[in-house]
């Protein structure tokens, strides 16, 4: 842990280095090691279910019809008002109270939901218990202790629907791609749609686009006539860069079903990518005018909408459409979606002295912390750290660089969260890059690889050693890079311009960006 202003003094980087990696080795340590139960205990163990436990087998039908048309059908909205019928009927099932948290799309709800489950955690089995008790772990932000309960859960029941699809989910959530992979792999669960689902966004996170393709072809074959496969296999040929492809799609989707709303703001997010902002914008509307959205949803799609302004460098406008988005969540006491619109307010900012100001409203949001869970708050603040890392960098206020990053680091170290790890590490980078630090920024870009804003320094370093290589698989995969996000926004479309034509790059995008 560093606590001086001499962040980057060898003796003291080394130890928090080593700090970090072993934090990490940990949580590897521990998925491998429910990964080597599961595989040797997978061809003897008999089948095992999970068990839902009510005093209403009303209360259980409830459940067990909600959780189906949440994983198979994707009707999210229909499985939450089921959900919250069956913990009316029982108010002590406590499961039904845990799954309701972790699928509510409401921030509120979500935060109320899972302290109710804990709560009446003593109605349940010891199975239940321990899921129940894995995600307020991961909830409070202790996943080292969330983690081996997870794995528990799972080794007793490794080819159970539920506890599959809750596994693999939340792996997905913390970035471990592979993990995920492995455990439907070895579940032999194949005849599940919603799971060949999350496994065809799980397989194009990695980028393996022909097994995601494959998945989603398996998906639409078993469910011809439901809209959300037609939505599913449409995101994934956004993701690869297939958008024509990706819109017909969506309105397949819109065909089988009008009130498909995902659909309508997948094809308005997909004419965003393609560079065509006004029909973008008209698409949005027409979504928001169609449809009455969930608070979570509206905010989504209200920041795409505003991160349209950016793609053409319209600043006041999506300064504009930012804050009142930052003000709705205030009037919705969402603290985290405040805190994070700001951040993003911060990112756009061409002034570091107004971007400070957004950073500050942002991390005040996350401090009052009303109706998000810990986890989620942490989260949004190392995020937040790394854009002041990032502003501090544009001032040259190396004071503010070193202190910043001394709290991210410290966060990093503490947190065993992958999100916030991999904050610090893109903030690191940056920083060591800016002090001509090459490989070391490398070490700590190359753990960042999903950010645009880390491939681009990445891409850059390798140039600066000479890996002509590792430049020319960085620039391809930011330039491949398709996802509706402020930070793709903010990089991409550039680097893309100054790979094709060198004499439109600016100074810091030309040192990123290679010649194809």
């Amino acid at each position: 842990m560093i606590r001086n202003a001499s962040v980057f003094r060898k003796s003291a980087f080394r130890i928090m280095i080593s700090r970090i990696m072993i934090s990490a080795i940990c949580v590897s340590l521990l998925l491998a090691a429910a990964a080597a139960e599961v595989a040797s205990g997978a061809s003897n163990t008999p089948i095992a279910v999970f068990p839902l436990t009510t005093k209403s087998p009303e209360a259980r039908r409830l459940v067990q019809q909600a959780l189906d048309l949440y994983l198979d059908r994707v009707e999210q909205e229909e499985a939450n008002d089921i959900l919250r019928k069956a913990v009316q009927v029982d108010p002590d099932f406590a499961m039904g109270h845990e799954f309701l948290a972790q699928i509510s799309l409401d921030s509120a709800e979500q935060v109320a939901e899972q302290e109710k489950a804990f709560a009446t955690r003593n109605h349940a089995t010891n199975s239940e218990q321990l899921v129940i008790e894995w995600y307020q772990d991961a909830a409070d932000h202790k996943l080292i202790s969330a983690i081996p309960k997870m794995n528990d859960v799972l080794n007793q029941y490794p080819h159970d629907k539920w506890v599959v699809w809750m596994t693999t989910w939340w792996l997905f959530q913390q970035s471990q791609f592979e993990r995920a992979s492995a455990i439907y792999e070895q579940s032999g669960l194949t005849d599940s749609p919603g799971l060949i689902n999350n496994m065809g966004y799980n397989y194009a996170a990695l980028r393996q686009f022909d097994k995601a393709f494959a998945m989603m072809d398996k998906y639409v074959a078993l469910m011809p006539n439901d809209s959300n496969p037609q939505d599913s296999y449409a995101e994934v040929l956004r993701m690869a860069g297939r958008f024509n492809q990706s819109i017909e799609h969506y309105r397949a989707s819109l065909v089988i079903n009008p009130e498909f709303y995902s659909s309508e703001f997948g094809i308005a997010d997909t004419y965003s990518l393609m560079g065509d902002q006004v029909q973008a914008r008209k698409e949005y509307e027409i979504g928001f005018q169609k449809f009455t959205l969930p608070e979570l949803q509206q905010i989504l799609w209200k920041t795409r909408e505003a991160t349209t302004y950016v793609r053409e460098g319209d600043y006041d406008n999506a300064e504009h459409a930012f804050q009142a988005i930052a003000d709705y969540s205030h009037t919705r006491h969402n603290s985290q979606a405040e805190a994070d619109t700001y951040r993003q307010m911060a990112m756009c900012e061409q002034n570091p002295k107004q971007a400070l100001v957004y950073l500050d409203k942002a991390e005040a949001a996350a401090q009052e912390g009303k109706n998000a869970l810990k986890i989620a708050l942490t989260q949004e603040m190392a995020q937040i750290l790394r854009a002041r890392v990032e502003v501090a960098l544009k001032m040259a206020n190396k004071q503010m660089v070193n202190s910043t990053l001394a709290r991210l680091s410290d966060m990093a170290e503490s947190s065993n969260d992958k999100v916030s790890e991999l904050a610090y590490h893109g903030a690191a980078g940056e920083v060591l890059f800016s002090e001509r630090k090459y490989d070391d920024a490398i070490s700590h870009l190359e753990e960042d690889n999903s950010n645009p804003f880390s491939l681009k320094v990445l891409a850059a370093a390798y140039q600066k050693i000479g890996y002509s290589a590792g430049a020319k698989r960085t620039n391809d995969t930011l330039t491949n890079l398709n996802d509706p996000t402020l930070e793709q926004a903010l990089v991409v479309p550039a680097f893309r311009k100054c790979s094709d034509t060198p004499s439109s790059c600016t100074t810091n995008t030309k040192s990123a960006a290679l010649k194809k």
